[in-house]
């Protein structure tokens, strides 16, 4: 069930199908990544990747025009990456675009650098302060970020964060007070879980099992109805609203990462020592997000499990993941006494601020990088 003004109010036309179809209507309409991999010698390959949503920006001029100057930026290379690539004096480069229906789409740099100490200028821009060694004798390398304040959001943005975020706060606490409701409910009706949770998560089912899932009651519907709007004021920080240029949520990255984006660190080997950045599922270490949407996803299962929120926009910005009803049904349900306001405003503030050191050590092999890939596992290409 998408909740009714998610369907009919203006800047939820995000939710039609069509767009389920077509976008992942919860990202981001500008997705910016950086890798650093480390190789077996010491050297490093710096990546950087820039996606931008082909459907984006319709009916929001707003939007459109930002998207439409960020386009002509990465290809004059007058954007941010431009000068931080420029700043490495690479032993060698790659630049790679990709187009649809003659709107550029992404946008990926690479550049090798083979001294050390070639790597921080790269983050000159940033209050990052970045240090990289390799320790020849004792064949180990370290790399260790100390983040400073973010310095990328103007003053309004901040003032309104802060507002925001009040708001924010106590719209998350009413959303796991009508959740908590809902799983009370069904755990003293466990017969009409199925009803109930089908309904919520309507959208979500293949189409042969929304059949014959029977309706909800009159009090059900009502507890249906809160959870869904009290769950649309939750997820509208993801959305940028109609006249704006940016969702909340990108704002709150702005206010409050200072890193240029999304850090991942890949090793030429199993990690000596770790500290601040956390595991991917793939072996390689990354900087949590510093955002609202992050916040908020680290604290799944602090007072509800499973969490319909988190559940519903995971699956619902990516139209081929459809829900298993039967196996939610299956899954123990938990759901706390709601927290006031300011004690979730106190948990997703905790999670705004980055660690106080991103530290970690491998052992090295000076002298023998072997054959350079660009990637992991592909053709050879010397530089």
């Amino acid at each position: 069930m998408i909740p009714r003004r998610a369907v009919f109010r203006g800047r939820r036309s995000l939710f039609l199908l069509a767009c389920a179809c077509l976008s992942s209507c919860f990202d981001s309409p500008i997705q910016e990544s950086l890798r650093l991999r480390f190789l077996a010698g010491g050297s490093v390959v710096v990546t950087s990747s820039v996606a931008i949503d082909a459907y984006a920006g319709s009916g929001n001029a707003a939007l459109a025009r930002r998207l439409a100057a960020a386009r002509r930026d990465l290809l004059d290379g007058t954007d941010a990456w431009g000068p931080r690539f420029a700043a490495l004096a690479p032993a060698a480069e790659r630049f790679s675009w990709e187009k649809l229906g003659g709107e550029l789409k992404t946008v990926s740099r690479s550049a090798l650098v083979e001294k050390p100490e070639g790597l921080a200028p790269f983050f000159a821009d940033s209050s990052l302060r970045v240090f990289y060694e390799v320790r020849k004798e004792e064949e180990t390398a370290e790399f260790s970020i100390a983040p400073g304040l973010s310095t990328r959001a103007t003053r309004q943005q901040r003032q309104e964060m802060q507002r925001l975020l009040e708001r924010w706060s106590g719209e998350v606490a009413g959303y796991l007070a009508a959740a908590q409701k809902l799983y009370a409910y069904t755990g003293e009706h466990p017969d009409r879980a199925r009803v109930c949770f089908g309904s919520l998560f309507n959208e979500l089912l293949p189409a042969s099992e929304r059949k014959g899932l029977g309706k909800p009651n009159d009090d059900e519907k009502r507890l249906l109805e809160d959870l869904g709007n009290a769950m649309e004021k939750v997820w509208d920080v993801l959305l940028v609203p109609t006249g704006e240029e940016y969702s909340p949520d990108e704002i709150s990255h702005l206010v409050y990462d200072p890193f240029p984006a999304r850090l991942t660190v890949a090793l030429p080997g199993p990690p000596l020592a770790v500290e601040g950045f956390a595991k991917t599922p793939d072996g390689k270490l990354s900087v949590p997000g510093l955002g609202l949407w992050d916040a908020l996803r680290s604290l799944e299962g602090r007072w509800i499990s499973p969490d319909p929120v988190m559940l519903y926009v995971e699956r619902r910005g990516r139209g081929d993941q459809t829900l298993d009803l039967e196996a939610f049904l299956r899954r123990s349900r938990r759901a706390e006494e709601a927290p006031s306001a300011r004690e979730v405003r106190n948990k997703i503030e905790d999670h705004l601020t980055p660690a106080p050191l991103y530290r970690v050590s491998w052992k090295v092999r000076p002298g023998e990088e072997g054959e350079f890939r660009w990637e992991e596992g592909g053709a050879p290409d010397v530089p």
